[in-house]
């Protein structure tokens, strides 16, 4: 009573309108605001009333660790976009770039010279002047967004008895023939026959071709197909451009009276879109076009870029070679292999390929560590192969070589200096994530709080 006559009647009305405002409980356990559906008993009337001992306790809030899917935790520069369904190169810019040099001049070339060309020979030009640009655009865009036949990298695993791998070791293709392949010390493996490590996308390339910039992306094994597509679809469209301007340039000539004086000229200033288009046209073809001869004589010897301005192979010393018109089928036919990772599911539900491609399935012939030649005493290339006047651009059995294990601290701590270095990067790539959904949960909830909703 003392502490009710000590307070002020404004707060003393405040208080019988609060309880005169909230119904009461007809018993334990009982809540207002519920209407029982028929046949559940009611309590007073105006009072519907629910039974919370009928109900389940709330589920505890979950405490176990989402597994990080695999483009989340990604040790190479690649880029990844819609929650990892679109990959890209490290510089998906040129590939945007690359695009709106295609699609800008089409456009300009479809509103303002195809008209005049379509109503005054065929419609085909429309056609083909609508369909070819999107043809180029769409391998363009397949080749810079594909995998390109990334490898798997490896854990760290300490060579046999603690001694160091040798840097090279020679390997028997499915044709018989031998290739030397080389460690990799990013990615803790053997390198693949005709894979190299790409230093700008710092990831392992099946089949390395070179480094696009144009496309933004590495050229591989996964993403040549769509490539040559581009590159010849291109060519292709340039040589259409150019007749097809050229076309107009003789209509506007043809409707001038035959007595105009510079009659060439005054047809040329008569066409300006068509005269910039052809142009554009004429330097893009001087590009592409000798690209295209270029790749069409890597295609028919079954050759990649890289191995062509590194080893110059000849039509005998190929070890990939399986004649002109297998070569052709290898690049335009052959169904390409599946990607060795699914990005957007974690590391414990990734596929596991023992080999993509035949040409992985090699027969070790000289090991480096000296656990996968049978007894053990092979022995390994001391260097890789060299340019000659003749023979075989890989080592025979009976090459110059050194013991299989040489002690070599250095290189040991090296390996583990990079195994340590990705295994922080992947950590911090981790942790970054983490705190990236940690502040969205944060802004989610100051939100709700803002609306009233908690």
């Amino acid at each position: 009573r003392a502490a009710t006559a000590r307070r002020s009647p404004a707060t003393r009305s405040l208080g019988r309108a609060h309880r005169s405002r909230t119904p009461r409980s007809a018993g334990p356990g009982r809540l207002a605001g519920y209407r029982p559906p028929p046949g559940e008993g009611r309590g007073p009337p105006g009072r519907d009333l629910i039974d919370l001992s009928t109900m389940a306790p709330p589920a505890a809030p979950s405490t176990e660790r989402r597994e990080p899917r695999i483009f989340e935790t990604w040790e190479g520069n690649d880029r990844f976009f819609c929650d990892g369904r679109c990959m890209t190169g490290p510089s998906p810019g040129s590939l945007a770039g690359t695009c709106a040099l295609v699609l800008v001049p089409s456009a300009v070339f479809n509103a303002l010279v195809v008209p005049d060309v379509a109503s005054k020979y065929s419609l085909a030009f429309t056609v083909v002047a609508i369909a070819w640009p999107l043809w180029c655009l769409s391998c363009l865009v397949a080749a810079g967004t594909a995998d390109p036949g990334i490898v798997r990298r490896e854990p760290y695993r300490p060579p046999q008895d603690g001694r160091a791998r040798a840097r090279y070791r020679e390997e028997r293709l499915p044709n018989g023939k031998s290739v030397t392949v080389k460690w990799n010390d990013t990615c803790n493996l053997y390198q693949p026959p005709r894979a190299h490590h790409c230093s700008v996308n710092d990831d392992c390339i099946d089949k390395f071709d070179h480094h696009c910039p144009w496309v933004g992306t590495t050229i591989g094994r996964r993403n040549y197909r769509p490539f040559l597509g581009f590159v010849f679809g291109t060519a292709i469209l340039c040589v259409f451009v150019i007749a097809t301007c050229a076309l107009q340039i003789k209509i506007k000539y043809d409707e001038l009276p035959a007595e105009t004086q510079s009659r060439n000229l005054k047809a040329m200033g008569e066409a300006p879109a068509a005269m910039i288009v052809l142009f554009v046209a004429f330097l893009g073809f001087c590009f592409v076009g000798v690209l295209s001869c270029f790749h069409a004589y890597l295609v028919a010897t079954n050759q990649t870029t890289y191995e062509n301005f590194r080893d110059g192979y000849s039509w005998d010393e190929n070890p990939h070679n399986k004649g002109l018109i297998g070569n052709c089928l290898e690049a335009w036919c052959a169904k390409a292999p599946p990607s060795r990772f699914r990005f957007r599911k974690p590391a414990s539900q990734q596929p596991h390929l023992d080999g993509v491609a035949d040409e992985t399935k090699v027969e070790v012939v000289v090991d480096g560590d000296g656990g996968d030649g049978g007894d053990g005493g092979g022995v390994a290339p001391a260097e890789p192969p060299r340019r000659g006047t003749g023979g075989p651009r890989m080592f025979p059995a009976t090459a110059r070589a050194v013991p299989t294990h040489v002690s070599d601290p250095s290189i040991e701590d090296e390996q583990r200096r990079r195994a340590e270095l990705a295994e922080a990067r992947a950590t911090k790539r981790r942790i970054e994530m983490e705190l990236a959904r940690a502040e969205d949960k944060m802004r989610e909830l100051a939100v709700r709080v803002e609306r009233g909703e908690m």
